[in-house]
């Protein structure tokens, strides 16, 4: 064809072209060669040989190099449809674990611990596990070890730690031969070698003396005696996963359980050894060092310590002092675990104690000293169903306490036999290093660091952080004056542990009962509505990231069931009328207080919450008899500032009763972070500023100030910048459900309140000259309970004798009152201050207002 003879001329050209640009190669084509093969191998040749003349024979010509990559092979269209159609039929979209459940992992480390959150985890798909069952442990084995399942578990589990005995290392400390020199010079009737057999007396009877046989005796014992009394030991198998690779690690750790039953100080140990982890030094106080049960106990891990470290007030016995430090400065070093009651003692109330810094102080003055280069710190929570002491009635009736004795003891434990207490749930949060949380404490603002001082003058005064720099309980051994530095330290460290561990307690399903009775259903409510009340209050829980110590997908009629039958008929009464079963609780004293312990515990769910809403009733000046009937121009607006001054206050008021937030963080950005889910809720509305267009919304706004003031270039002097638009918010009282969430979290806290009010009043009217402390709670006491005989008392639980204590230590810490000694007698009175009963009219008015 000639239009195919007429292109073949123009392609040989092409062909041409490139051959002239180098060498031809091996892989070069055959089709110009067979157009015009000699002409393109003469252009090759003289190529070659002008190279040759330029290089020499020694250099090898270079290839040519194509300027873009060579284009990856793709996966054939049909191979991938094939692929994809092949994954569809056999891959299931949805598997058995996305429906499944599980627990939350309660006690995680704060985000301002990020070293720690980080160091330490375990999937949380683990589960919980009943320790009183080891049937799983056992499956597979002879039908005789099934049978003897308990013990052969028990020979089974790992008792070969070794513990150091420190004894000589106490004795022949620099701090202990100081100390007895010391009480050489101020008393000189005193001989050394008297002084050195006294420190001697005083470790022999405090230190413990750990028995592997004895550990490994216990715990198939307590399988016997706690699968008599209990059904079921619960713990996270996760948190205990991270527990025993932080005790794997040669760091000593600190466990710090929130002290709630004598069962407390075996229990933690108990687990441990489930798991194989070392168990550690249990400071116990040396009223249970009492005939076998001290003996038992010491061999378990514990020392006893005195219940105070002073036997005369006002002098400190240094000896004493010097050996418990130097014990458990020893105990640290040789990298022994440690465990204590951070609060001190047993709460009575349900509620977690404040901290005490006495022995924590010991372990941060380790860290500071070099003993330790750090440790981990273990917040434990122990949540029951029903207290094996039964209740602590008697106390807050103002009866006072039982020593314990021998005998007693033995009363204690026949009756605990027989009877039954159903769960209990153990939660070890995550470990956090000391090491991290004392630089993070260092390197916090000034501004922080500042805040620290006097409280204000108003109740609605100062919106700064408030702490009374007090006397110190943080040193066991040295000068009474310890740096301010070490003593906020000792104090926020032990805030954070308490925080902790009250945000990782499980709530019990008779602790979620007794808190509705309380709060929504004091005179009574049909069981078919409680049963609805209580799977929204499980929800509310559990949105709130806690967790409820049974499975929340349980029949809600069988819990109700249980948590009743445990509870008793002297506290919950079921009647039927007219075939409606109705549940009423018993609100009399003394039975009311063992309803408020287990109620008291779902407190700090709720806790901001409740302060918030108490602020905005006190400043809108609302009253919660006829809420229902108010119409909204009765509902005055309310400053958004003015709010979280309030509430502010009203935290620092109940700073004795409860903890707000860690004290790594704001409590001002807090309760403005617990502020705006409210208005989420829409119990408080938004009142839209006139000026902006109605779709130009609070949050636009809210998000176009915080844009503005991250690109502002202003200085912060500048006046300008100071200006702020004022948020005004209202009560939404147009829906009956959000008036009824009002009225919930009002109620929370009403009774502590009342009894702030009533130990505010009696302030007023009974101490207008100076008189012992303790015949003034007794007045105090008896003002409360004489006013719930006379049915004056809109909460019973308000003559709670712990609760006007803690009044009226708070009205201390306000500067209204004034303590001092006068020998071994503590002396009140109102405190030196021209405008201090001013002061207390404006804190009576606030009590007053939040009154139903």
């Amino acid at each position: 064809m000639p239009g195919v003879v007429s292109v073949l001329p123009d392609l040989e050209n092409v062909y041409a072209k490139w051959e002239k640009k180098g060498p031809r190669g091996h892989n070069s084509s055959d089709y110009g060669s067979q157009v015009n093969g000699k002409e393109i191998d003469r252009k090759g040749a003289d190529g070659k040989q002008k190279w040759r003349n330029k290089y020499g024979d020694n250099l090898q010509l270079g290839r040519h190099r194509g300027t873009r990559e060579k284009r990856v092979n793709t996966i054939p269209v049909d191979t991938v449809r094939n692929s994809t159609i092949a994954m569809f039929k056999t891959t299931p979209t949805v598997v058995p674990e996305d429906f499944m459940k599980t627990r939350p992992l309660m006690g995680k480390c704060s985000i301002l611990l990020p070293n720690s959150q980080k160091d330490l985890s375990a999937p949380n798909n683990l589960g919980m596990r009943n320790i009183l069952d080891v049937s799983h442990e056992m499956r597979g084995h002879s039908p005789l070890i099934q049978r003897f399942c308990y013990l052969a578990y028990s020979l089974s589990r790992k008792t070969t730690h070794k513990y150091t005995d420190v004894s000589m290392a106490v004795l022949t400390s620099q701090r202990v031969i100081d100390a007895v020199q010391e009480a050489v010079s101020k008393e000189k009737q005193n001989v050394v070698s008297d002084l050195k057999k006294r420190a001697r007396k005083i470790l022999k009877g405090m230190k413990a003396s750990v028995s592997n046989y004895l550990i490994r005796f216990t715990g198939w014992f307590l399988f016997q005696f706690l699968g008599r009394i209990l059904n079921t030991v619960q713990v996270h198998k996760s948190q205990m996963q991270i527990t025993k690779t932080a005790s794997e690690r040669c760091i000593p750790i600190i466990y710090l359980p929130l002290h709630k039953s004598h069962l407390d100080y075996i229990l933690v140990t108990w687990i441990l050894w489930h798991y194989e982890i070392r168990i550690p030094f249990v400071a116990a106080g040396d009223n249970l060092r009492i005939s076998l049960f001290g003996r038992l106990m010491s061999g378990l891990g514990a020392y006893f310590i005195r219940r105070k470290l002073d036997m005369e007030v006002g002098k400190k016995d240094k000896i004493y002092r010097s050996v418990l430090h130097s014990y458990m400065e020893e105990l640290l070093r040789a990298g022994e675990a440690m465990e204590f009651f951070i609060e001190g003692s047993r709460s009575r109330s349900g509620k977690a104690l404040p901290p005490k810094g006495g022995l924590m102080s010991v372990v941060l003055d380790s860290l500071n000293a070099g003993v330790i280069e750090d440790a981990y710190i273990v917040p434990i929570s122990i949540s029951y169903e029903v207290l094996l002491e039964g209740n602590f009635n008697n106390e807050q009736m103002g009866v006072p306490k039982v020593k314990e004795t021998f005998w007693g003891a033995l009363k204690g434990i026949w009756r605990v036999i027989n009877s039954n207490f159903g769960s209990v749930r153990v939660d070890f949060a995550q470990p956090f290093s000391l090491k991290e949380f004392v630089q993070i404490c260092q390197s916090a603002s000034q501004a922080r660091r500042d805040s620290d001082v006097s409280p204000p003058t108003t109740p609605v005064a100062s919106t700064e952080t408030l702490h009374r720099i007090s006397e110190s309980n943080a040193a066991i051994y040295g000068t009474s004056v310890v740096e301010e530095e070490q003593r906020q330290l000792v104090k926020r460290l032990g805030e954070h542990v308490v925080h902790t561990c009250v945000r990782t307690t499980a709530l019990m399903c008779t602790n979620l009962l007794s808190f509705l009775l309380l709060t929504k259903y004091r005179k009574g409510v049909d069981l078919e509505i409680l049963k609805t009340d209580y799977k929204w209050l499980i929800e509310e829980v559990m949105a709130r990231k806690r967790d409820v110590g049974f499975s929340s997908t349980s029949k809600i009629s069988d819990v109700l069931h249980y948590a009743l039958s445990h509870l008793g008929s002297n506290h919950v009464q079921k009647r039927t009328t007219e075939g409606v079963v109705m549940i009423y609780p018993n609100l009399q004293l003394p039975d009311i207080f063992e309803l408020s312990y287990n109620s008291n515990q779902v407190i700090s769910v709720f806790y901001l919450e409740s302060i918030l809403v108490n602020a905005v009733i006190f400043l809108s000046d609302l009253s919660l008899i006829n809420l229902n009937s108010l119409n909204s121009r009765d509902v005055g607006l309310v400053s958004r500032d003015e709010i979280l001054q309030v509430a502010e206050q009203l935290c620092h008021l109940l700073k004795y009763e409860f903890i707000p937030a860690s004290p790594l963080m704001k409590l001002e950005e807090v309760l403005a972070d617990t502020m705006d889910q409210l208005v989420t809720m829409e119990i408080l509305s938004v009142e839209e500023n006139e000026q902006f267009s109605p779709s130009f919304n609070t949050y636009d706004r809210n998000w176009a100030k915080r844009i503005s003031a991250s690109l502002s270039w202003a200085d912060e002097e500048d006046p300008d910048d100071i200006y702020r638009e004022e948020q005004l918010l209202k009560v939404n009282i147009h829906r009956s459900d959000c008036i009824d969430k009002l009225v919930f979290f009002h109620r929370i806290l009403a009774p502590f309140f009342e009894s702030y009010l009533v130990a505010a009043s009696h302030i007023s009217t009974s101490l207008e000259e100076e008189m012992s402390e303790e015949d003034f709670i007794q007045s105090l006491h008896n003002c409360a309970k004489e006013r719930v005989e006379k049915g004056v008392a809109s909460y019973s639980e308000s003559a709670a004798l712990d609760t006007l204590r803690n009044a009226l230590k708070s009205f201390e810490y306000l500067k209204i009152v004034d303590t001092c000694f006068a020998g071994n007698l503590r002396i009140i009175g109102l405190y030196d201050d021209f405008n201090v009963k001013d002061k207390l009219t404006q804190y009576i008015t606030l009590l007053e207002s939040l009154r139903e």
